[in-house]
Parts: structure tokens; C-alpha cells; sequence
């Protein structure tokens, strides 16, 4: 299959922001997990996607690094549903497309089998894209025993109107869990559309083929957080379903800049599944999405200077 069908410029953009991106994540590693480190990957992330890439990019210089021969190196089965066999009328589960990594690299022009890039202490496993946007990255950190943290960052900006609708309207939605309250149900619907499938097809074959991974870190800012927190619940009324062994794997979330879009009861929810310290709320001094945490003093709430 000839790489032609493909955007060339978008497979590029892919390679030339991924290795800048975990050539800075490697050379500012910290042994210590802190508040600095999560907000590299955001940072980092954010000063190589605002760059003008059309105007950068000289397609010729880069043929080199177009894969040969994509289908046979990535041609697997098109795809699998994974199904709830429990479910029980009139709640039921929306099935999880996984698709194949050939289509994976039809959708984003990346995969990680076809481009290893180089750095010390990381690999890119894919980008995450809405519509022709790129909006997040999923990679793995080294280490000699093999990997054991996937990272999945995620960089959503609300709309600029977003904070003068004070009068936002709960929508019941069941469509991942049996009992999410959600306020904002565009997020929901941006989620489902374009970001469960991509996570959930990059997560299935890493995780399958490194039995290593024993964390799963969400990091993500603004309407990225938001979408994560769907992430992860999703995730928890879905292990069973998934085909590959993730007992063990733990998750963890930071969000930077995030607003509250749901009940106190969900957010209660996710303290009590997943514990206090697996939860860091982060905010810029005197943010607007602060405000929306009313009533929510049992949550990790730390502001940055």
C-alpha cells in the first residue's frame, strides 16, 4: 500500500513533534513524580503544537522516513467489538471498537511498530487527534525490565463562552456506566465520537504485548481532564470485557485547569474508587475552573504560583 494514500505532511508533523517531545521529557526526567513533572508533559506538549508545521515542514527532506511496505507490517484483523455479556435492559453498555493498527495508521499516520524514535527514558506510542487536530499523545516510559507507566496526555481548550453559561443542565447519560450525571454532554459526545476508540485500540495492543505496564497515568488540561475522567471510568466498567489481563495495572489522573461537569457524586465516586492520592486537581492562581468545585474538600486540590 503506497504511503501516498496518506498525508505525508501529517505523518511527518507526527514524527518531527514526537521526537522533539520525548527528547524534552527525557533531558527534564525526574526521578522524584512531582507536580513539575506532570506539567512538562503538558507544556512540552503545547509549545510543539502551537508551532506553524505547514511552514516548517520540506517534505522531500523527510522521504526517507516514510515506512515501506505499512500493509504487511501492520495488517491484523480489522477489528474487535469488545461486548458486555452481562448487561441487563434497559442499561447497556456501548460496545468498544478496537481497530486494527493498519487502521490506526489510516487514521493518524503514526504507528509505533513502523517508527521507533529515539530517546533516553521514553517511546511514543501514538498521537491522539480530533478530527485534523492533534489534541494528545500516548507514550511509555523505559526501563530496563521493560515498560511500566503509560502516560496518555490529553490538551482540550473549553470554548471561550464556556464559563459564562452558569446555567448548565444535568444530562443522564448511560452509555459507559449505568449512573453518570454529566453537564456538559458535548464533551460526552467528543469523547465517544473521537477519543474512546483511539485510546482504547492503543491501549489494547500495548498493553497486550508488554506485560510489563503496572500504571496507567492520565494527565490532561482543561476539557482534557474532563474527557479523561470519562476515560477512566469507562475503563473500570469495561476490564472485564477487555481481552488481556489488567488486574493489576493502576490508575492515576491529573488534571490542570479543569472544571467540574458533574455531580458531587461522581467525583465522590472517584475518590472512593480510586483513592485520594491517585487524584491531583491542579490549578493556575485564580482560575475560573476552580470556582466550579463547590462543596469539594475532600478532593487533592493543589494551586500553582
Amino acid at each position: 500500500m503506497d504511503i501516498q494514500e496518506f498525508s505525508k505532511k501529517r505523518f511527518i508533523t507526527n514524527i518531527i513533534l514526537g521526537q522533539k517531545l520525548i527528547n524534552d521529557l527525557s533531558l527534564n526526567k525526574k526521578k522524584q513524580v512531582s507536580i513539575e513533572y506532570f506539567m512538562n508533559h503538558l507544556n512540552y506538549f503545547k509549545k510543539y503544537l502551537n508551532e506553524n508545521w505547514d511552514n516548517k515542514i520540506e517534505i522531500d527532506k523527510y522521504t526517507e522516513l516514510i515506512p515501506k511496505d505499512v500493509e504487511n507490517k501492520l495488517m491484523i484483523d480489522s477489528e474487535i467489538l469488545l461486548k458486555n455479556s452481562h448487561c441487563i435492559e434497559p442499561y447497556c453498555k456501548k460496545s468498544i471498537k478496537i481497530v486494527s493498527p493498519l487502521a490506526q495508521f489510516h487514521r493518524n499516520c503514526y504507528h509505533y511498530k513502523l517508527v521507533k524514535l529515539e530517546s533516553a527514558y521514553y517511546d511514543l506510542m501514538g498521537m491522539l487527534y480530533y478530527n485534523e487536530e492533534i489534541i494528545g499523545y500516548v507514550c511509555c516510559a523505559k526501563r530496563t525490565s521493560g515498560y511500566k507507566n503509560i502516560y496518555i496526555v490529553l490538551f482540550w481548550e473549553y470554548d471561550k463562552k464556556f464559563y459564562e453559561n452558569n446555567n448548565k443542565k444535568i444530562v443522564v447519560i448511560n452509555e459507559i456506566s449505568e449512573d453518570i450525571s454529566f453537564y456538559e454532554k458535548e464533551c460526552y459526545s467528543r469523547y465517544i465520537k473521537h477519543i474512546r476508540s483511539q485510546l482504547f485500540s492503543i491501549l489494547y495492543e500495548v498493553i497486550k504485548e508488554n506485560k510489563t505496564i503496572q500504571n496507567i497515568v492520565c494527565i490532561g488540561e482543561e476539557e482534557g481532564g474532563n474527557l479523561l475522567q470519562l476515560f477512566l471510568v469507562d475503563f473500570l466498567n469495561n476490564k472485564d470485557e477487555f481481552y488481556i489481563k489488567i488486574e493489576d495495572v493502576e490508575l492515576y489522573l491529573f488534571s490542570y485547569n479543569t472544571a467540574k461537569l458533574s455531580t458531587d457524586t461522581f467525583y465522590k465516586g472517584f475518590i472512593e474508587l480510586f483513592g485520594k492520592n491517585s487524584l491531583i486537581t491542579c490549578f493556575s492562581e485564580k482560575n475560573n475552573a476552580y470556582n466550579t468545585w463547590e462543596n469539594m474538600e475532600k478532593m487533592n486540590i493543589i494551586f500553582l504560583n
